[in-house]
């Protein structure tokens, strides 16, 4: 009895080490298994994640594309003024949609989105670039070809639109720039800045039935000009003898001195200009075009002799 028991034990010790080899050696398998299971899961999450990010953008830029101007404003508001998140490509459809409404008015000229930028919409007679500034705006500029190539203007920033507020401003610095480069610099046509202006006006009169308030502008042609405008010019001698010059050679045109340091140049059709100088030397001048419906641009380009009065070479 003894001696059997004693050869008894080691077969059972070696039998519950193997057994508990083999245990140990079937947790590493299920662990290792486990984790990659773990991490299968995790990788479809992400991917699911991913889609249905890809999925609800891709939603999102069909109602864009379906939405009229008012929606557009509404997605606007969400995505821009209030910055709910939007994917690049989602952000870049919406500010081009609202642009493109905004233009509309130029279709009859060939509007159509440029082959090199994004944000550049070509016409037949002008580009009309667009962009976000800091504040939500979008601003568009414009680059008209010059009549001589060998010489290129930059393009001029020329309408602030706030959909925000529903505001529309118009940089009247450059509608005076407009009018040196046609008449001063020579680098644009007299039709050029005609049709330019004309354009300019009917995407004014389109955002106003959009519901924009168009602020006032130089640029603006829908009524009769009354307006007081200042010279950043002094009044020379040489100035007003050209006038009186060239009203005195004009059988409609007549230049009267009203005190001393005001005159005024009556023009055809009813229409004046009242020249004033102060004393700093500044130039006023008070400009009715009678009831004729005309922007300052259309005015001096009807009177292009009293162009120095507010730009000339410097």
């Amino acid at each position: 009895m003894e001696t059997s028991t004693i050869e008894t034990q080691p077969v059972l010790s070696e039998e519950i080490v193997e057994n508990e080899t083999k245990r140990k050696e079937n947790q590493n398998e299920n662990h290792v298994y486990l984790e990659s299971k773990k991490r299968d899961h995790q990788d479809i999450v992400l991917l699911i994640e991913t889609a249905e990010a890809e999925l609800a953008d891709l939603r999102l830029r069909k109602a864009l594309i379906e939405s009229d101007f008012s929606k557009l404003l509404d997605y606007f508001t969400r995505y821009i003024t209030n910055e709910t998140p939007i994917s690049p490509i989602g952000k870049t459809s919406l500010i081009e949609y609202v642009a493109y409404e905004l233009l509309r008015p130029l279709n009859d000229i060939g509007l159509e989105l440029s082959e090199t930028a994004y944000d550049t919409w070509k016409t037949r007679h002008f580009l009309a670039n667009y962009n976000l500034n800091e504040q939500n705006e979008l601003i568009f500029s414009f680059i008209i070809p010059t009549i001589n190539q060998r010489y290129q203007v930059e393009a001029i920033n020329l309408l602030e639109v706030s959909p925000e507020t529903m505001e529309i401003t118009i940089q009247d610095d450059r509608v005076l720039s407009l009018i040196r480069y046609w008449s001063v610099d020579r680098l644009f046509s007299t039709g050029q800045i005609t049709i330019f202006n004309h354009k300019i006006n009917q995407i004014l009169a389109h955002a106003r039935t959009l519901g924009f308030f168009v602020n006032q502008t130089l640029l603006d042609n829908t009524k009769p000009l009354h307006l007081t405008l200042q010279s950043e010019f002094e009044l020379t001698e040489q100035v007003l003898d050209d006038i009186f010059i060239t009203t005195m050679n004009h059988p409609s045109y007549d230049f009267e001195k009203i005190m001393e340091e005001q005159y005024k140049v009556l023009l055809d059709k009813g229409q004046s200009l009242i020249i004033s100088k102060n004393q700093q030397n500044q130039t006023t001048l008070e400009i009715s075009s009678g009831e004729y419906h005309r922007s300052v641009i259309d005015f001096f380009i009807n009177y292009e002799f009293l162009v120095p009065l507010i730009v000339r070479k410097v």
